[in-house]
């Protein structure tokens, strides 16, 4: 068996490997289903994100980690347009001033929409810091024909408190009585380290507000910068 051969084999292997890892997260129904298709029938969105989804699930452990499987909806109306939006979310660097719980980013790499960028997040509770810090891909995308754009992001690597993150901003300008304004929606699938007791159910607690914060600060952000 020749070295190429060998070495093919190798990265074929490692392929393979990565792609079974990827796959329950991208073959999740939440990132199956067609991500324009919101809000549902009956449901008014607004300035105020609402949480569609927030659900929480302990796997069995593996290899000595336990992993929760978090799973993300996030939706909501704002008086901007898509460009604002996906231009304040896209610079990075400036995202530690007003992200919360963003205690650090750092800009790995740029090419056109391609974005890798290495975030840590601290979060605090009851005297204890839970650090997490992971490097992240984000793809932006332009459907200009549709009034419709995406951010989607993939997990490239972590300190080994995060297993996976697949999902994206999904965008769609829209005219309503007040004038024209964007739909935003965030979906995700992730994994993250169980590392004390009781987390999951913090993470019940606070991980809606959180995220629905999260876009509470763009928006901020987007009106302290002046844009419309």
């Amino acid at each position: 068996m020749n070295g190429k051969f060998v070495n093919l084999l190798i990265l074929s292997t490692f392929f393979l490997i990565n792609v079974d890892a990827m796959s329950p997260l991208l073959e999740d129904p939440l990132l199956q289903q067609d991500p324009w298709a919101f809000p549902l029938p009956g449901k008014v969105l607004s300035e105020k994100a609402k949480t569609f989804v927030f659900t929480l699930d302990t796997l069995p452990k593996q290899d000595k980690v336990t992993w929760i499987r978090t799973k993300q909806d996030i939706q909501a109306l704002l008086p901007l347009s898509l460009k604002s939006f996906a231009e304040v979310f896209l610079d990075f660097p400036s995202q530690v001033a007003y992200m919360p719980r963003l205690a650090k980013i750092t800009m790995l790499k740029q090419d056109g929409g391609l974005y890798e960028v290495r975030q840590r997040y601290e979060i605090h509770i009851l005297g204890y810091t839970y650090p997490t810090e992971y490097d992240m891909r984000y793809e932006y995308r332009e459907y200009p024909e549709l009034r419709r754009a995406e951010i989607r992001w993939h997990l490239l690597d972590s300190d080994g408190s995060i297993g996976g993150s697949e999902g994206g901003w999904f965008m769609e300008e829209v005219f309503t009585a007040a004038g024209p304004a964007v739909k935003v929606r965030n979906l995700n699938v992730g994994l993250v380290r169980k590392d004390f007791p009781l987390q999951a159910q913090i993470m019940n607690l606070v991980g809606p507000g959180e995220l629905e914060g999260i876009v509470s600060a763009l928006y901020k952000e987007a009106k302290r910068r002046g844009l419309q």
